[in-house]
């Protein structure tokens, strides 16, 4: 497959930072952060391969192409470097674009995202997944993620939630298919931690079942680069669980890397 054309939304002037979406998302993901960081940033979210307002199409989405994707939309924008910065599969991404094009980051993101490609029962977990999106479609998706996205003592009826699950509903039973398949094969990138020279973020939540802090902390250690933060009172979606604190940690994390590029 080709790369292909993404929907997007773009928002602030100054150095470009890119905000990736984890699956079964779509850019919206990312509104409260936008708002926050336009004001010195520009601040581009696209809509990855077959979901939100982007194109879905057949086949397995690999992270690779949808990188491919990533990169054709820096060229359509003239951009020649970017923070780009990824949620969950959209952190996937953020690896498979560094693997083909390391020059086009000004700084790196992992935002409840990591390296390790899936386990045999992880692969079988997804296998079970995807036949159970064939027959009942997104609603499989809601009832397998739900109870593991979001911190324990949040309130059931919050608002996040509601927007969350309307995202998830949202998506084609096509693109999460081959979104599951691009996940479930995708290459282990743990040999890129040592690679990734420039400023890196490494952000979770506290109580992510999918991303816990040791794992962040792991990561962050192989690293040249890394800024660890860890949010507090949120699981596998902290830009809903905890906005401010994200996005708070995304503004001082490039500030920090602008001033040093200043100073050098």
């Amino acid at each position: 497959m080709k790369p292909m054309v993404l929907s997007y939304s773009e928002q602030g002037q100054g150095m470009p930072l890119v905000l990736l979406h984890g699956f079964p998302f779509n850019s919206s993901l990312w509104r409260y952060q936008v708002r926050s960081l336009s004001d010195a940033y520009r601040v581009i979210t696209p809509d990855l391969r077959g979901f939100g307002q982007s194109e879905a199409a057949e086949g397995v989405y690999e992270m690779s192409l949808l990188a491919q994707d990533v990169l054709r939309l820096l060229d359509e924008l003239r951009i020649e470097k970017a923070a780009i910065m990824g949620h969950s599969m959209g952190g996937y991404v953020t690896l498979a674009l560094w693997r083909l094009a390391p020059q086009r980051f000004s700084a790196f993101g992992l935002i409840a995202s990591h390296v390790w490609a899936d386990s045999e029962a992880q692969q079988q977990a997804r296998e079970q997944l995807i036949g159970q999106v064939m027959e009942r479609g997104a609603v499989a998706v809601v009832e397998a993620l739900m109870p593991r996205l979001f911190a324990p003592n949040l309130n059931a009826e919050e608002p996040i939630q509601e927007q969350a699950r309307a995202m998830m509903l949202s998506a084609p039973s096509t693109s999460l298919t081959s979104a599951l398949r691009g996940m479930m094969y995708r290459p282990d990138s743990s040999d890129l931690l040592p690679q990734i020279d420039v400023p890196a973020l490494i952000l979770c939540g506290d109580s992510d079942p999918i991303v816990p802090p040791e794992r962040a902390e792991q990561m962050a250690r192989q690293m040249p680069n890394a800024t660890l933060v860890v949010i507090e009172n949120a699981a596998h979606m902290p830009m809903l669980e905890q906005p401010q604190a994200t996005a708070l940690a995304i503004r001082n994390f490039l500030n920090s890397y602008r001033h040093a590029q200043m100073e050098s």
